[in-house]
């Protein structure tokens, strides 16, 4: 049996095939649109695809001091709860309107995600 990662133009793996017949391989790299493959596993938690070798993913360098998140990658996605918002700033200040935990996540690729958790107190 031979494993295949599948990868997009960006070199993020998006699917691992193990296949008993490698003739099939070309037909579904096509099918899945997929940029290229590399024989093996590919963690896409932790790794990617760059001219045609398996790279570790960097860090993700951004910082969480206060209200302020600095250190961002430009550019990048910030999450609030879930909701998305590009950023083209290398440090915002988070503004709430209501009190609660608030999950956020700064994306950047190939970097790896940041979480932060920030509560926003009652007035």
């Amino acid at each position: 049996m031979n494993t295949y990662s599948l990868y997009d133009s960006d070199g993020r793996v998006f699917s691992v095939l193990s296949l008993q017949q490698v003739d099939q391989l070309e037909r579904l790299v096509s099918m899945n649109g997929a940029a290229g493959y590399i024989e093996g596993v590919v963690d896409p938690e932790t790794q990617y695809v760059q001219e045609g070798r398996v790279e570790s993913r960097p860090p993700g360098t951004s910082m969480l001091t206060g209200s302020v998140l600095s250190g961002l990658p430009v550019p990048c996605v910030v999450s609030v709860n879930r909701m998305e918002y590009p950023c083209n700033q290398s440090s915002i200040e988070l503004e709430f309107d209501q009190p609660g935990r608030y999950r956020i996540v700064v994306r950047a690729w190939p970097q790896i995600d940041k979480e932060f958790e920030i509560e926003n107190p009652p007035l």
